[in-house]
């Protein structure tokens, strides 16, 4: 113990343990020794509670083990630099760890951040517990685990354990729940009816990954991850993937266009079965080769469909009036000239989701980004307004809106706000014949000096929107999916009603009403 920490109100009250006056100190290369000293202390004298406190940072080049009916607090100031490759906090069973920073800064990681094994039988009525903790590796090898669940061999098994508020950053896997293949029903190992809890991971190369068995003898079950953000980054390559059963999966997932493989974010196994997924992805996004496993979206529930609104009037409720959604594949859209995007493409202004939009970084005035639609082969009728919506504080600062009444005809100007401060810009354009838009955009509002479009939108007085199927007839810009019991009826000719559906061998069966 130092001089300078040798003092009795730092170190006489032994109820609660100061790492400090163990010999921890800022200026060594090592201080796992003296937490372990402190902890072992804690055990030997029936205490409980180890603290790091203070504004400082402290080196950990070797593991620790927080011992059972341990508590180690870490205030928000502390930082713990992790040097070298080794797993670097165990919980027994009872123990628990909250607080601080832990920061991986050597290349050579690839272990696990905080570890707890089945060894431990942790169960019901256990104070096992993680929270408040923001673990980042700080190399680009994005390797490492931030989490580690793990079962080894039978009667192995960890329950009810909780983790909350919790920010991983750049790791190989953020969350990682493992029970290793048994094959004796009698002696099995489990992972089940553990919570998650606002959970922030960013830029890891897989978010949350559960790998065992729907059922014993070497089940992961009925764990809970509720209040899950996730942030895409060029590395990421999966989210979520599942091979348990009845988990359950609650959050947001943001900016997938930003991964370098494909966007299949969430995967279930062949071996998954009645998990539930509740996310802002679509099914595409989903690869889902298990049963009963249940994934549902706000983009994707069922809702009820409306006509349009009252004529004349520039109501877009339910994108059911907009008549621009999937304009790119009705029409001709292009950007003309200016910077291409740094991500997302324009493709994405017409889909309806806004976070998958086009984004552009630091576009002069001299040099501005000019998109062009294209109706000429299906000239639009009696347009009625028409607008573009950008992302929160993410607008270009000028804006000009022009439109083409006639083939090859005159450019009409729509808008034009030079000074522009506001996320959304709708003009009152009108034209009997609508054969092009031109939307010219330039600046920025923010000092990120970023503009991101979500969607450009239109509507006309006489032709319906395309995201919805009128009853009177048209075109559906997609695929129509029907639940299982739901049919379709068709009138024929004499007026006659007939239900029309299809079998498991993929028959189609009539039958008259």
């Amino acid at each position: 113990m130092t001089d300078s920490l040798n003092l009795s109100e730092d170190c006489q009250n032994r109820d609660v343990l100061n790492i400090d006056c163990f010999g921890a100190n800022p200026n060594l290369v090592d201080n796992s020794p003296a937490i372990q000293d402190t902890i072992n202390y804690c055990v030997a004298n029936n205490h409980s509670k180890v603290v790091i406190t203070g504004k400082k940072q402290y080196t950990l080049s070797s593991p620790i083990v927080i011992k059972s009916n341990v508590q180690l607090e870490i205030d928000p100031t502390v930082t713990l630099i992790i040097k070298g490759n080794f797993r670097v906090f165990e919980l027994q069973k009872d123990a628990s760890i909250s607080g601080g920073t832990i920061e991986i800064v050597d290349n050579s990681f690839n272990s696990s951040v905080i570890f707890l094994s089945g060894a431990e039988q942790i169960e019901i009525h256990n104070h096992t517990t993680i929270s408040n903790i923001n673990i980042i590796n700080r190399t680009t090898t994005y390797q490492g685990i931030a989490i580690h669940l793990y079962c080894e061999k039978a009667w192995d098994f960890i329950s009810f354990f909780k983790a909350s508020s919790l920010q991983i950053t750049n790791f190989h896997t953020a969350i990682y729940l493992k029970t290793e293949k048994l094959l004796n029903i009698n002696t099995p190992c489990w992972i089940n009816a553990n919570s998650f809890h606002s959970i922030f991971i960013d830029g890891c190369q897989y978010g949350i990954e559960i790998v065992g068995n729907g059922e014993l003898p070497y089940e992961i079950s009925g764990n809970i991850f509720t209040g899950i953000q996730v942030q895409c980054r060029s590395q990421t390559k999966k989210v979520i993937r599942c091979s348990g059963a009845y988990n359950i999966f609650e959050g947001v997932i943001w900016d997938t266009y930003r991964m370098d493989a494909p966007p299949l974010v969430i995967e279930f196994s062949s071996t998954s079965h009645h998990n539930y997924l509740f996310s802002n992805q679509l099914a595409t996004s989903i690869l889902d080769r298990g049963q009963y496993n249940r994934c549902t979206s706000p983009h994707e529930e069922s809702l009820q469909v409306y006509p349009p609104l009252a004529l004349g009037t520039a109501h877009l409720v339910g994108n059911q009036d907009d008549i621009l959604v999937n304009a790119n594949v009705r029409y001709a859209v292009r950007q003309l000239s200016g910077k291409a995007p740094y991500g997302g493409n324009i493709n994405n202004c017409f889909n309806l989701l806004d976070e998958q939009s086009v984004n552009y970084l630091d576009v002069p005035s001299s040099q501005p980004v000019v998109i062009e639609l294209d109706f000429s082969n299906q000239p639009i009728k009696m347009l009625n307004c028409m607008g573009i919506y950008f992302g929160w504080n993410e607008s270009p600062s000028r804006i000009l809106i022009e439109y083409q009444q006639s083939l090859n005809g005159p450019w009409t100007v729509a808008k034009n706000v030079p000074f522009n401060a506001g996320n959304t810009v709708i003009s009152e354009a009108r034209a009997d014949m609508l054969y092009k838009i031109k939307l010219t955009l330039s600046g920025y509002t923010q000092e990120h000096k970023r503009f991101r479009i979500n969607r450009i939108f239109a509507r006309s007085s006489l032709q319906h929107g395309s995201s919805w199927l009128s009853t009177t007839g048209g075109t559906l810009y997609g695929d129509l999916e029907l639940q299982k019991g739901k049919v379709v009826t068709m009138v024929s000719p004499n007026g006659t009603k007939w239900k029309v559906s299809i079998n498991d061998q993929g028959q189609i069966i009539t039958s008259k009403l």
